[in-house]
């Protein structure tokens, strides 16, 4: 939904997870190295093993995003695999941890256009934030973020459950204000760019900022009582708006 008109603003918060890089692709690639390497080494069908794998973690998915609760996907490789009638001693559980999350911090997907679109907001003095949830393990998130080459356009990365301790999650409007502030700015002034109509846009427009939700890696199944003031499929739709 690109329609006519621009939004007046002079900070962009973005989200980071489906926003910014394409998270759910690089997971839906480290589960196939994972269930690969355990099919294996257990002699399952690798096939029905990734598909029950995706599956699975598409069923936590939507029953976690009620609870806003954090993916704890190291659990969910046990759990997948117990279902297959594996059970993985404590040594197999932790290499397959650190296996899948070597994966997950080194492969993470962007598009190229991503640096220009900062590089040009910040060109035009626009501060520039991104504010995240904290992953299921502590300073994961960080380093994922300190990964990327654009990190370094933004003039604060907040965290919530970390960098802001009082709020676990992106829930509620809390975040959202205390991020506008660390910038120096009121909420009005600020564009909040997620793709989550529940936690990103809802919680956005309620702390009084305009939102825009991204649509380039996910759809959002979420439900809102607000709707977003553009819906944008690429990054670079934001020059044309913003």
């Amino acid at each position: 939904m690109l329609t006519g008109g621009r939004i007046d603003f002079k900070g962009v918060v973005f989200d980071f997870d489906n926003t910014l890089v394409d998270t759910k692709t690089t997971i839906q690639e480290a589960y196939k190295i994972v269930f690969s390497d355990i099919a294996g080494r257990f002699n399952l069908d690798k096939e029905n093993l990734i598909s029950s794998a995706n599956r699975f973690q598409e069923e936590k998915i939507k029953e976690l995003s009620k609870s806003k609760a954090s993916y704890d996907h190291a659990q969910w490789i046990g759990e997948i695999t117990e279902r297959s009638g594996v059970n993985l001693n404590e040594n197999e559980k932790d290499y397959y941890k650190n296996l899948f999350y070597s994966y997950f911090l080194n492969n993470q997907i962007f598009s190229d256009k991503t640096e220009w679109l900062l590089k040009e907001l910040k060109k035009d003095g626009k501060k520039l934030a991104l504010l995240s949830e904290k992953d299921s393990i502590p300073g994961l998130k960080a380093e994922r973020i300190n990964k990327v080459p654009f990190h370094g356009y933004f003039d604060i990365v907040v965290i919530a459950g970390e960098t802001i301790p009082f709020t676990k999650v992106k829930d509620g409007s809390k975040a959202f204000t205390e991020t506008a502030k660390l910038l120096g700015l009121s909420t009005t002034e600020v564009v909040m760019v997620g793709d989550r109509l529940d936690l990103d846009i809802q919680n956005a427009k309620e702390s009084g900022m305009k939102a825009v939700l991204f649509t380039g890696y996910i759809k959002s199944n979420e439900k809102s009582r607000y709707d977003p003031d553009f819906i944008i499929n690429n990054l670079t739709d934001l020059s044309r708006i913003l």
